[in-house]
């Protein structure tokens, strides 16, 4: 079978397209396979896969290149004629007189040619990306491009402050930022470890490998990072926390940038914020409609306290955001105090938390209380004096909104009494909580119908769940997502957020104060309301096509 052939069954390509593809290798004249990824029918990954699988070529997994091999083949092989076609040598094998060798082009004779001819070593060939070929020659061209590995690092910050400055640095930070916006990346993370430094894109709340770099280049990367966020560049004993802004590709980021200490040196991440895609919707966070009516109701209060809890990164913030969003008016004066200010919303004062002044939660709360705010947001109850202050702004005529780190809604009432809070003071508070964690949706370009296993059914109580909230999934449909170009092979696209919550009413109030152990508080909501957990909310949109019950688990 030709290889056109078995791409073509492989991923099911039509007939149009293969046209297409067919005219555009002999006028480009390139390997098919690349016309296909050009053209957005295949990703790189599939095709490497499918060349690895169809030629019997290991695909490189751990892609490291011994650091003695410059030393032991430049005077029998011009390393820069193999590493301009795009084929990069990994290791020599002495005894059995064998190069290794990476390539995304299994089909360059010339190369292997030259290398037999010149020098009668055999050949063990790899398959990779032409992206993890980009990184592996950064690295070995290094020294001659950049002219930075015999720098000392820690003896030369005025050097490392002028590489920070260099095109060749100043190109590739640039092109990463890039990259990461055409990723729909959420966080970049550069970290240092011995002899090498490695960049990562969180996508969808997962990490993703991206490449390795030479070390001093990572930490001339990390240079520019810190000038541009105001840091300073000689401290590496301390963390330090800034930002920037920048433009990439017509869209505006804002950038907040955070180092920390590693042993081999400093590991940094970006968090990028994307100013202009900015929609704090209530509706559009993912809420089911009893949820969507639930907090609007507990919101309508004119005072008492609105708790969000889950973990961080389970998008707390968007969903405060949403509720002051939806808040704000003209009559209306809201406060919040936060740590960090991550995104400016406009009519709302906010207050940047400063530690190291005295600006802390509680004392900023106290101040804040004397300019007279209907709607007051604190970013997190972190300790009881800062507790205890919120409470009395909910008891003194104020809708206050905060968040806890706790694992679900219920857990918070038993979070703030070990707090130290008193249980009165506690229901007469509080007038509701919301939990949330956030999954991965579906592909909505690659994802099939798919039924769920009979052992799953009965595992999660499917049936129960389609019965109980049928008002909600109408037509129960399960989808998964196969993997595609669009999606970076996952099967899921964009997230949304699960919930829980519930309304502490009279009811509840009275069951609390006698339950008093939390799992029996949880039963109780469970059988005597109509309660969703986290879980059933997310088999819910399992249930609506939305996410898996992978997914789901994942996060609960």
């Amino acid at each position: 079978m030709k290889i056109e052939e078995l791409l073509r069954e492989k991923f099911n390509l039509k007939e149009d397209d293969l046209k297409r593809a067919y005219l555009l290798k002999e006028e480009l004249s390139i390997p098919f396979g690349q016309v296909l990824v050009n053209l957005g029918l295949i990703s790189e990954e599939q095709l490497i896969e499918a060349l690895a699988a169809y030629l019997n070529i290991p695909i490189l997994e751990n892609y490291e290149i011994d650091n003695s091999i410059k030393n032991g083949l430049s005077q029998l092989i011009d390393l820069n004629f193999l590493i301009n076609k795009n084929t990069i040598p990994l290791k020599f094998d002495g005894e059995e007189q064998t190069l290794h060798i990476a390539t995304f082009d299994p089909f360059n004779y010339e190369i292997f040619n030259y290398i037999t001819n010149q020098s009668g070593f055999k050949i063990k060939l790899f398959l990779t990306t032409e992206e993890k070929i980009k990184a592996l020659k950064r690295y070995l061209v290094f020294e001659e491009d950049r002219n930075i590995t015999s720098l000392d690092i820690d003896e030369d910050i005025d050097r490392l402050t002028e590489l920070a400055f260099e095109a060749p640095v100043i190109k590739y930070l640039n092109n990463l930022l890039s990259k990461a916006v055409d990723s729909r990346a959420t966080d970049i993370h550069i970290e240092n470890y011995k002899n090498k430094g490695r960049v990562r894109f969180r996508i969808d709340g997962i990490l993703h490998d991206i490449e390795l770099l030479e070390e001093n280049f990572t930490r001339a990367i990390i240079s520019r990072v810190k000038l541009l966020s105001n840091l300073n560049i000689a401290e590496r004993r301390l963390p330090q926390d800034g930002k920037f802004t920048t433009r990439i590709s017509s869209v505006l980021l804002d950038i907040r940038v955070s180092t920390i200490p590693m042993i081999h040196g400093e590991g940094v991440v970006m968090r990028l914020l994307y100013r202009e895609k900015l929609s704090f919707n209530i509706k559009a966070l993912g809420m089911e409609k009893d949820h969507t009516e639930s907090v609007l109701k507990l919101i309508s209060n004119p005072y008492g306290m609105l708790l969000v809890t889950g973990p961080t990164g389970s998008g707390k913030t968007t969903t405060l955001y949403s509720v002051l969003t939806y808040l704000n008016s003209d009559d209306r004066k809201i406060i919040t105090i936060e740590d960090p200010v991550e995104y400016q919303l406009e009519g709302i004062n906010q207050i940047q938390v400063k530690p190291e002044i005295g600006l802390t939660f509680a004392n900023a709360l106290r101040s804040i209380l004397r300019h007279d705010p209907d709607i007051v947001m604190v970013g997190e109850i972190r300790d009881r004096e800062t507790a205890e202050i919120s409470i009395h702004s909910a008891l003194t005529g104020h809708l206050v909104l905060s968040t806890l780190h706790t694992n679900d809604a219920p857990s918070s009432l038993f979070r703030l009494v070990e707090m130290g809070i008193e249980e009165y003071l506690i229901n007469a508070s509080i007038i509701g909580i919301i939990a949330q964690r956030i999954v991965r949706k579906n592909c909505p370009y690659c994802s099939y119908d798919e039924k769920l296993s009979d052992e799953i059914k009965k595992s999660y109580d499917i049936e129960n769940i389609t019965q109980k909230w049928n008002s909600l999934i109408e037509t129960p449909k399960t989808l998964r997502g196969k993997g595609c170009p669009k999606c970076a092979n996952t099967g899921y696209r964009g997230r949304i957020a699960i919930f829980e919550l519930f309304e502490y009413d009279d009811e509840l109030k009275e069951s609390f104060l006698k339950l008093k152990s939390l799992e029996s508080f949880r039963r109780y909501l469970k059988e005597k309301r109509s309660f969703r957990t986290l879980r059933e909310d997310g088999l819910v949109k399992v249930l609506k096509g939305i996410s898996t019950v992978e997914e789901v688990l994942r996060v609960c």
